[in-house]
């Protein structure tokens, strides 16, 4: 491979994994500004595991709404994100995510702490503003702690209009 290719390469690769830490750091501040930034303007969502709804197409801007009113309930967040076997093709790229995401909830019935590892799968696409996330799949392998607030929170939104 020629140096300008794999300088290229590199380039988005760390692009990438610089995205996937920019998703997790707008979670955790509440920034859902930072956060829209990191989504084209449609995204696929299958995070059955935690809200439920199967897999949706919804517009970004309905997305980061919809994590607005669920994380901006919690008193705090720390997602722990680990980009794993980035693969690009030309202008879209893939990538396995490792994820270790810890909530706290002063308003819980019971335990404040609740705790879910698991993984994204990511897909992404090039723009002229970089690369952003068309495609995101939740896989949860266990949680811990009170999952009670989690599904208290979820339900308080209601049926969401994501159309």
């Amino acid at each position: 491979m020629p140096k300008d290719q794999k300088l290229n390469y590199l380039l988005d690769y760390i692009a990438i994994a610089d995205l996937v830490q920019r998703y997790g750091h707008a979670t955790d501040t509440h920034d859902f500004r930072l956060l829209r930034t990191c989504y084209g303007d449609r995204i696929d969502i299958d995070h059955t595991p935690t809200i439920g709804m199967g897999r949706i197409r919804v517009s970004a801007d309905k997305w980061c709404q919809l994590a607005e009113k669920f994380h901006g309930q919690l008193d705090g967040d720390e997602h722990i994100m680990i980009p794993q076997n980035i693969v690009i093709n030309g202008d879209t790229a893939s990538c396995h995510v490792l994820m270790h995401a810890s909530h706290f909830y002063r308003g819980a019935n019971g335990s404040p702490y609740q705790t879910l590892v698991g993984t994204y799968d990511l897909k992404f696409v090039r723009s002229e503003e970089g690369w952003k996330i068309t495609e995101s799949v939740q896989g949860v392998s266990w949680t811990e702690g009170n999952w009670q607030f989690h599904n208290d929170i979820k339900d308080s939104l209601g049926t969401p209009d994501l159309s």
